[in-house]
């Protein structure tokens, strides 16, 4: 291959290039491309009708969601999936293995870095992977596992022979389907590849079976384990995404405030760059998951509080019914309002209110770490150390927070210092008043504990005196009633219509309280502020002897902690939901 030169005028200027990156709090499915370099030219036409029906798809099955493509925009494969993609209104995302000057010398003539400048021109994000004191394969290898982190599925290009070195298409494919082996004894995460079967210029393939353009689907196989039933998780994984999508482009329409700076604060240096930046891309998918959790929250307990009383006053005026007056409407209007508060739970059901309200308030906290993070230049994304364990419905949240490093780093402008102090003030500060209080105002911690000894306290009151009339009704129908005397029968019947009240209300304030996990929550909240509290001891001390690098490890491990608590929590509540443990 004859290797070019980098004298054209026509060169990008492509470092970390982010043009116009703003998802508006969205999700995006992300795809990446890897295939084979030479790819002979009869053959393309049918590639194209291949990667088109695939593409199509996918964007079709989440029609709420930006679809983007990730390529190094090497010759072959990467460009041809890269031209389809753009040609159907993807956003287009390269990343170079190499700096752009000795990236180009790869290709194979002046036309070709022609085409490789162009597709950068309209590429909405450009980034160079570090590839300092690198030697070339080594280069195309870490192409290989940063594409495997940042995609959910990998388009291959591919004639299904096995690697032959480093870097090379089948090693991706493997890595992205197996995932990278982790230290700890947890499935590393993988994603499926769309293998469209292509040959190369000088391996033409002879076999029956070898059909150029065909489609199969290689299902994630993490830790290289069996793959059952990994397909159809993966469906559900990318339908989370477009649903939270879709709520929040309709939340969006009815309350264009999705997007207002209450919900996180806002540097002051950042308002000139940090546009497209991880930054930008974590705080708005913040603020579009906390936004969607408060409302999806208010209806829920909305619902619950309802069910709730249809539960009583259902149960009072059957009592009624069947100890003193045995009027059909009593009874109607309870079974009416039985059946009303099972359409009621039918609807809040399909609605999904609760998982909604959950998954979406743990995202907004998992970006919250995200955004700090970034703020101080940590280099790790916040799902690595959330929901590890989890492959379930819950894998579409880390699958989201990752999408926000597809952005540009923050340029560092504002000294370290002055970001540190900003994160002490903004985080720290503000979640020891949150968990903990200030100037006469309770605490989460503090509040939740009150609530549960006051709703405990409530219910052994109610169930006392249950007791106590129950006591009261058998002295009265031993001692002193005459069931002769109608007076006497009512007031045997109420007091027993009394009794039974009182220990179903007691039931259902029992319920309530264990539903909304006072106990719990008083417990994980005050070890938060607790947590808290060390954290701005260490940080003020890190600080005011300079040492800034030991102030950025505290913060990440405010941030690690931060995220066990968000994932206890929402374990915790998945184990509890309101709508089935209180109604159901």
């Amino acid at each position: 291959m004859a290797k070019v030169g980098n004298s054209s005028k026509t060169k990008v200027a492509c470092m970390n290039l982010v043009k116009s990156f703003d998802l508006a709090g969205r999700v995006p499915i992300v795809l990446a491309v890897t295939g084979h370099r030479a790819i002979p030219k009869q053959d393309e036409e049918a590639l194209c009708k291949a990667v088109n029906g695939e593409l199509n798809l996918i964007a079709k099955s989440n029609p709420h969601s930006p679809c983007i493509l990730i390529s190094a925009l090497a010759e072959g494969a990467d460009r041809l999936v890269a031209g389809c993609a753009l040609t159907l209104g993807w956003q287009l995302c390269a990343v170079l293995p190499l700096t752009q000057d000795d990236y180009e010398t790869d290709f194979h003539d002046n036309e070709s870095v022609a085409e490789f400048r162009e597709l950068l021109k309209r590429s909405t994000w450009v980034k160079v992977l570090d590839a300092k004191h690198h030697l070339r394969p080594t280069c195309y290898h870490e192409l290989g596992l940063w594409l495997s982190q940042q995609a959910q599925v990998l388009i291959a290009l591919w004639d299904g022979e096995q690697a032959k070195g480093p870097g090379g298409t089948a090693e991706v494919i493997r890595n992205f389907r197996e995932g990278v082996a982790l230290a700890q004894p947890i499935l590393p995460d993988s994603g499926p590849v769309i293998h469209i079967q292509t040959r190369q210029t000088l391996l033409q393939q002879a076999s029956a079976d070898f059909e150029v353009g065909r489609v199969r689907m290689l299902p994630a196989s993490p830790g290289g384990l069996p793959s059952d039933g990994e397909a159809n998780r993966w469906r559900v994984v990318l339908s989370r995404i477009d649903k939270f999508n879709k709520d929040s482009i309709d939340a969006q329409r009815v309350d264009g405030q999705l997007t207002a700076t209450w919900g996180l604060p806002f540097p002051q240096w950042a308002s000139t760059h940090l546009a497209g930046s991880k930054v930008e891309l974590a705080r708005h998918l913040f603020l579009s998951a906390d936004a969607l959790s408060i409302s999806a929250q208010k209806e829920r307990d909305r619902m619950f509080m309802g069910l709730l009383g249809f539960s009583a006053v259902a149960i009072l005026l059957s009592q009624v019914y069947s100890s003193l007056f045995s009027i059909a409407t009593l009874l109607a209007c309870a079974v009416g309002l039985i059946g009303v508060g099972a359409c009621w739970y039918w609807a809040a059901s399909q609605r999904n209110l609760e998982g909604r309200y959950l998954d979406y308030r743990a995202l907004a906290e998992a970006c919250r770490v995200q955004y700090f993070w970034k703020i101080v230049g940590i280099s790790e994304c916040a799902s690595v150390h959330f929901l590890r364990e989890q492959r379930d419905e819950l894998e579409w949240i880390r699958q989201a927070i990752q999408t926000s490093e597809i952005g540009d780093e923050e340029a560092k402008d504002a000294p370290l210092l002055d970001r540190l102090m900003f994160v002490r003030t903004a985080w720290i500060d503000d979640q020891l008043k949150y968990f903990g209080g200030t100037n006469g105002r309770i605490g989460k911690a503090a509040l939740n504990h009150l609530n549960d000894v006051k709703w405990s306290q409530r219910s052994r009151l109610l169930f006392v005196l249950g007791m106590t009339l129950t006591l009261m009704t058998a002295i009265f129908h031993v001692f002193f009633a005459d069931t002769t005397v109608p007076l006497h029968d009512w007031a045997q019947r109420s007091m027993i219509v009394g009794y039974c009240i009182l220990f179903a209300s007691s039931g259902l304030v029992k319920v309530y309280q264990e539903t909304r996990a006072f106990a719990e929550h008083a417990k994980l909240y005050q070890r938060m502020d607790l947590a808290l509290q060390l954290t701005q001891s260490r940080l003020d001390a890190a600080l005011a002897c300079g040492d800034l690098e030991l102030a950025v490890e505290i913060v990440r491990s405010l941030g690690i902690e931060a995220l066990a608590e968000n994932g206890n929590w929402l374990l915790m509540h998945r184990e509890r939901p309101v709508l089935v443990q209180g109604i159901g």
